[in-house]
């Protein structure tokens, strides 16, 4: 059985080379398009969160999350 990941993220802002994940979420479905597997997290940026009126992620809301570092161990 094969699976595929669907990945979304939200970044601190939209220059790829310069920004960091605040939000990532993960589906796995199978070649039935079954979900499989979900994970979702908030990810602590160790910086500003960037233009929050865009992705709804304030800084209060990152405090205590995971950084990615964390949650790629995951």
């Amino acid at each position: 059985m094969s699976l595929v990941a669907v990945l979304d993220v939200e970044t601190t802002g939209l220059v790829p080379a310069r920004e960091r994940i605040i939000e990532i979420g993960i589906v796995l479905l199978n070649s039935a398009g079954q979900v499989e597997a979900e994970l979702e997290s908030l990810i602590n940026p160790q910086r500003d969160v960037g233009p929050s009126h865009i992705h709804q992620v304030y800084a209060r809301d990152v405090q205590n999350a995971p950084t990615f570092a964390d949650f790629a161990g995951e």
